[in-house]
């Protein structure tokens, strides 16, 4: 945005005068050229007769010459005007008025230059018929030649040098590609004008000759010719120059653009200053990585919401109702005495510090590669092995209730924590509307039972043994063995573990 802004105050602040000479300045030379073509290299006796007879007519020229420049510089100037306006206030102006004059500025500056010449052109004519109507014709038609040549001119410099300006107007809204003339027209006609009409000269001086416009002799035509042929191929490059560098110029953007996101910057975005096709490409460029980063901000949301792996399936699967048989190891978080903190406490201290609790627990079971599967009130669901495959799940929620228990030291809220392990059912429960993923089996009614005796239990912390066993070897000898306990809804005893102390080793 700095480096548009420093643009514009370039554009605008120290430039516009050369803006005016680039422009006008193309039309002044041309119009030299085209007098010089018709004093000295035109064959026509009528013509030079009425320029040594007649010196009166180089004054009208000159004065001509001035009188178009003043005009073209004022007209040029209060076109510009509500652009400039525009920039110092925006607010207090039509956006889309602004937006579409922008757009339109190089065909309203080619318009000007077209009138400055069709005046030009009638003076020209009315001159030359006062010595000879063949003079005028020959006048007038080399003169609207050169005209159409030079208004293509302005109109391709006019395109180029406003698009600092139109980028900034096209910035917020592109509404449609009907601004400018299109790409297939606007390199036709720059053909056209500018190798065409040159060429078209060359037949109309050989023609002419043949007519008797001209003096007997075919030489005589030649210097004429040479000249026309020279100005195809001067214009016709510097207008092929011109039209190819504005299709080329934001292809190169687009594709430099393209390379960023590559290289992974989702904001690239390119400037929309062409009210064509290309136009068209450039806002579509902007609106697909704008998508892009709308659709990478409601997976992360969603990620947020039901977990990383469990969005990336979503996304990548199309989720349906059921489930499948998985051996999974949970751990169940439950936190002691949140209703008397609640009652203690106001609403947004229990919520921060329910928050803080959280974020250890979210932090360290996706280090151990499990997922947060639910928060329900002020207790969370761990999974492992769910639902991407994980080798020695077990271990790794064991690693992780040990590491809970280390890293929850120091906070306010305590909380107890079981683990448990076996076969459940993992998929997609609910409504075909409304439906999450969740694992329902004998491992999650345990690890919630066990949670239940971990809150009063020294180290908070409880396993059982068939769970403790699906662990490997290093795992297991940093648990030890309790008593056996019949748990809540179960008809059979439980044998129970729970952590040991940390020893040395583990501390290093």
């Amino acid at each position: 945005m700095d480096r548009l802004l420093r643009g514009l105050k370039w554009l605008w602040g120290t430039s516009w005068p050369l803006y005016a000479a680039l422009v006008l300045g193309a039309n002044v030379v041309g119009a030299a050229a085209v007098m010089l073509f018709l004093r000295y290299l035109v064959p026509t006796e009528d013509l030079n007769a009425v320029q040594v007879d007649n010196s009166s007519i180089n004054a009208i020229g000159l004065i001509y010459a001035a009188f178009a420049v003043l005009v073209g510089v004022i007209v040029t100037f209060q076109l510009f005007r509500p652009v400039l306006d525009w920039q110092r206030d925006p607010d207090s102006h039509d956006a889309n008025m602004v937006r579409n004059l922008v757009m339109r500025l190089p065909i309203y500056q080619a318009g000007v230059a077209a009138v400055i010449w069709l005046i030009g052109i009638a003076i020209a004519v009315a001159v030359a018929a006062t010595a000879a109507a063949r003079l005028a014709l020959v006048t007038g038609v080399t003169l609207a030649l050169a005209a159409m040549v030079v208004v293509l001119l302005t109109y391709l410099q006019a395109e180029r040098l406003v698009r600092p300006i139109a980028a900034e107007a096209l910035a917020r809204r592109f509404e449609d590609s009907t601004m400018e003339p299109p790409i297939r027209t606007r390199l036709l006609m720059t053909w056209g004008m500018t190798t065409g009409i040159p060429v078209a000269g060359i037949g109309l001086m050989v023609l002419g000759h043949w007519a008797g416009y001209f003096t007997d002799t075919a030489v005589d035509i030649l210097p004429a010719t040479v000249a026309l042929a020279a100005t195809a191929l001067i214009t016709g490059y510097f207008g092929t120059r011109l039209a190819t560098a504005s299709v080329t110029d934001p292809i190169l953007e687009l594709q430099e653009a393209i390379n960023r996101v590559r290289r992974g910057d989702t904001d690239a975005q390119v400037d929309i200053y062409d009210g064509s096709e290309i136009g068209v490409l450039q806002a579509g460029f902007n609106e697909m990585m704008r998508g892009l980063k709308d659709r990478q901000r409601v997976r992360d949301l969603f990620g947020s919401y039901v977990g990383t792996e469990v969005a990336e399936r979503a996304l990548e699967e199309q989720p349906e109702l059921g489930g499948e048989d998985r051996r999974v190891a949970v751990i169940f978080v439950d936190v002691i005495g949140s209703t008397t903190f609640a009652v203690n406490h106001t609403p947004e201290e229990v919520v921060s510090e329910l928050n803080n609790f959280f974020d250890v627990v979210v932090e360290v079971v996706h280090r151990n590669r499990g997922v947060i599967n639910k928060f329900q009130g002020d207790a969370a669901l761990a999974i492992f092995g769910a639902p991407l495959n994980l080798n020695d799940a077990t271990s790794h929620a064991l690693t992780a209730a040990r590491e809970l228990r280390t890293e929850l030291r120091g906070l306010r809220l305590e909380a107890g924590i079981g683990v448990a392990s076996g076969h459940v059912v993992a998929g997609h429960i609910g409504g075909h509307d409304r439906f999450e993923y969740t694992v329902i089996g004998d491992a999650v009614n345990q690890a919630a039972r066990l949670t239940d005796l971990a809150k009063d239990t020294p180290g908070r912390i409880l396993t059982n043994m068939s769970t403790l066993r699906g662990a490997n070897e290093a795992e297991r000898a940093r648990w030890t063995a309790m008593k056996s306990i019949e748990l809540r809804g179960r008809h059979q005893m439980t044998q129970l573990a729970r952590p040991i102390r940390s020893t040395l080793a583990d501390r290093s």
